[in-house]
């Protein structure tokens, strides 16, 4: 190829690439990158001799001007600088496409290009702009090569040929257009440059201060969620519920921890229900928690134990900036420090529901540490009569009103109902069973939901559809229940999530966006001499009905878009969140190794058993050295680590969990534990316990695994399922082979939380 022509290929796909970082950030208008990219390929055309540029010299000079004056107006109006910047980038970058004559028209070119990709740094935190970037250097290396060397060419205006031209100049054109100067091995070469390039930069973006000022920050909104902000209008989550974006992923320190607690991962709580939509009757007031230590206590009674389970998630920028968790949440960390950094502003509150909102001026996923234990209600508390309990709701006074409250024009035939389920329910728990069981077992969950518009959402839902998503169920279940006199509230956030083997996290969807109960259990508890004091405990239940559809084995394509994710997650946590903070945070770590190791030597010479010497401050300073290698190394390994899969959910296929339940079924079954075809596995299982059957703990294990497959999405570990449908076997010919688990601690994965 001609070195004219691989000189103009390679600045068009330099100029390419930062129209596509640029594009891909999804913060201009895609009309824009369609014009850009038309303009890209006429402008190939647009040179001498087809086109003479200085004929539209005045054009372009008066456009460029009436460009300027509109990014100047935008940014006095109060647009975004960055946004209305990249626009007029955009435009000088087509300018200097169309009007490429000499060699500076060329470089200015290269300038503008670079404004682009320093433009899509700031717009785009995605993993593509990282495998942009890495083709942007290979790009401008062969381009910058390849124009020095034309450049030159230019400049010296003689050539010498050789003894057969005697001396006469060679015209540079020919020279430009010869077919011999530039081929594979030139840019295999170049390439190899790049790749030093590529490292140096990596090596300045992990050394220079990244100070972080975000003079050019913007409040870009976040993922748009149905149901999490101030208020909820029923039918909203049946909208997200194919949606896969994920929106948050969950790391855990131990790989059984995903299995202790359900997968609700809470996030905020109604207490209003005037027949058509949630709300709070508290509206957005908030309190700020204090810190303590590093925690953020929410609930301050709770400290962390034996029984905590510590969730790492990062969390993508929402419109509404709350905190999810495992309920029940009782404290938050934030980053391993906590600076108070130019362009960094944290802080956590909560509200009367419990709920956690936080603040962040950028639009990067929010990393925190979440702190969850599993529901621990007083004994007695949930089995007093009915009569008691709606006197305490009474004495509680208006915090006890807000969770009995009701539509005032709610259809007579939805108490009636209610009153007609519960029955002869003497204790709160039976009737909370009661409409629990009657809702999974006479409702159908659907996401096409059809409407009669003679009937508020919820009366259509109870008396005329009779199926619904996870908000109707949720709704109907609290309404129905404060009917009773009993105190309960509408809670939303997501349940389950997606194990991703490559990358040892949980990534959880819009698609698993879920509403439930909680059932309010005052309790006053009084010391003699010392007054009363009320708190306020809360039990989780769900009333919808678990999806018919079958379990099936991961497919080769959602592997794939697991190991990108994966590699996204990567990204984010070692580049995009790679700060200040986090080099400070190395630096001090060092400092504090450094000064160990003086005040070691220090005490070697108070102590009188060694003299300093110049061969001693020689093997400190090595030793200091390779300290400080091996630090680097582990830095590196850590973040260029290969992905390894993840064993944990790999195995056997998860129909065969299925038919592991179903034998457990079975066994319980020909022991007097019958089974109706509404009850879930944790029914059964609670039933059990209530029996005091032996062979608990195996229940334990086997419910845990189903549940965890058929709700988590997760996957078996070899030999689990065969290991556990032996002991079964044994359990069923000899029961004393299993103990009765009744007191052991076996960890119940979808035990109720508050």
């Amino acid at each position: 190829m001609r070195f004219v022509v691989v000189h103009k290929v390679t600045s068009y796909l330099m100029v390419l690439t930062s129209f596509v970082a640029l594009f891909v950030s999804g913060e201009l208008h895609p009309a824009l990158a369609a014009l850009s990219v038309l303009g890209l390929a006429v402008s190939w055309f647009w040179e001498a001799p087809r086109v003479d540029p200085a004929r539209f010299e005045r054009l372009w000079n008066g456009l460029t001007l009436l460009m300027l004056s509109k990014t100047v107006l935008d940014i006095v109006l109060g647009e975004p600088v960055l946004l209305t910047g990249a626009h007029f980038i955009v435009f000088l970058t087509l300018n200097k496409l169309f009007n490429r004559v000499a060699s500076r028209d060329y470089l200015q070119l290269y300038v503008v290009s670079f404004l682009q990709m320093v433009a899509a740094t700031a717009l785009s935190s995605d993993l593509i702009y990282g495998v942009l970037f890495l083709f942007y250097i290979v790009f401008t290396t062969w381009t910058l090569i390849l124009f020095h060397l034309k450049r030159e060419m230019e400049e010296n205006y003689l050539l010498k040929y050789g003894d057969s031209l005697q001396g006469r100049p060679v015209q540079v054109q020919r020279v430009l257009n010869s077919r011999k100067l530039v081929g594979g091995r030139f840019l295999l070469a170049t390439s190899a440059v790049s790749l030093a390039v590529f490292v140096g930069a990596a090596t300045f973006f992990f050394l220079f201060p990244r100070i972080g000022f975000r003079f050019f920050n913007q409040q870009r909104p976040g993922i748009r969620m149905a149901g999490f902000s101030d208020t909820l209008e029923l039918g909203h989550f049946g909208l997200i519920k194919d949606d896969p974006t994920v929106v948050m992923r969950v790391e855990f320190n131990e790989p059984r921890d995903r299995f202790r607690l359900p997968p609700r991962w809470r996030g905020i709580a109604f207490d209003t229900y005037d027949g058509r939509m949630w709300s709070k009757s508290t509206g957005t007031a908030k309190s700020p928690l204090e810190r303590v230590g590093r925690r953020y206590p929410v609930r301050p009674q709770l400290q962390p134990d034996d029984r905590t389970v510590r969730q790492s998630i990062y969390l993508e920028p929402m419109e509404s900036r709350m905190l999810f968790g495992l309920t029940r949440l009782h404290g938050v960390t934030l980053a391993e420090l906590d600076l108070n950094l130019p362009g960094r502003r944290r802080q956590l509150w909560t509200d009367a529901e419990g709920d956690v909102h936080y603040e962040q001026t950028d639009e990067i996923a929010f990393r925190y540490a979440a702190f969850s234990e599993p529901e621990a209600l007083p004994p007695g508390l949930t089995d007093q009569p009915l009569d008691g309990y709606r006197r305490t709701i009474a004495r509680r006074g208006q915090f006890g009103r807000r969770y009995v409250q009701v539509p005032p024009d709610l259809d007579p035939r939805v108490a009636a109902m209610a009153l007609d389920v519960a029955g002869d329910a003497r204790t709160v728990t039976e009737a909370v069973e009661r409409i629990a069981s009657h809702l999974r077992s006479e409702y159908a969950y659907t996401l096409d939901l059809g409407r009669d518009a003679r009937f508020a959402p919820l009366e259509d839902f109870l008396l005329v559809q009779r199926q619904g998503h996870c908000e109707y169920f949720s709704t109907a279940m609290v309404i129905l229940l404060r009917t009773l006199g009993i105190g309960a509230r509408n809670v939303n956030g997501f349940m389950g999530g997606t194990w991703n083997d490559y990358g040892g996290y949980l990534a959880v969807s819009q698609g698993d966006a879920h509403s439930w109960v909680e059932v309010y259990y005052p309790d006053e508890i009084c010391v003699p001499g010392g007054g009363c004091t009320w708190h306020d405990r809360w039990s989780t239940h769900d009333p919808t009905p678990a999806s018919s559809s079958p379990l099936r084995s991961p497919s080769p394509w959602l592997k794939i878009l697991q190991y990108a994710d994966a590699l996204r997650m990567r990204w984010y946590k070692y580049v995009i969140e790679y700060d200040l903070e986090h080099q400070l945070g190395a630096i001090l770590r060092l400092r504090e190794m450094w000064r160990s190791l003086r005040g070691e030597s220090e005490r070697r010479v108070l102590d009188g058993r060694a003299a300093r010497s110049t061969a001693r401050q020689l093997l400190g300073g090595l030793i200091a050295a390779l300290a400080l290698i091996g630090i680097a190394m582990a830095f590196v390994r850590r973040r260029s680590g290969a992905l390894v899969p993840n064993a944990a959910g790999a195995g056997a296929d998860a129909a065969e969990v299925a038919a592991l339940y179903a034998e457990l079924v079975r066994v319980l079954g020909r022991r007097g534990l019958g089974r109706t075809p509404a009850m879930t596995a944790r029914e059964l299982l609670r039933r059990a316990e209530h029996q005091q059957l032996a062979g608990l703990g195996l229940a334990r294990e086997v419910v845990a695994l189903y549940e965890a497959v058929r709700f988590g999405g997760e996957a078996p570990g070899d030999g689990a399922v065969d290991g556990l449908h032996a002991r079964l076997r044994r359990f069923e010919r000899d029961p004393a082979s299993e103990p009765d688990g009744a007191t052991a601690e076996a960890p119940d994965p979808h035990a109720e939380s508050a």
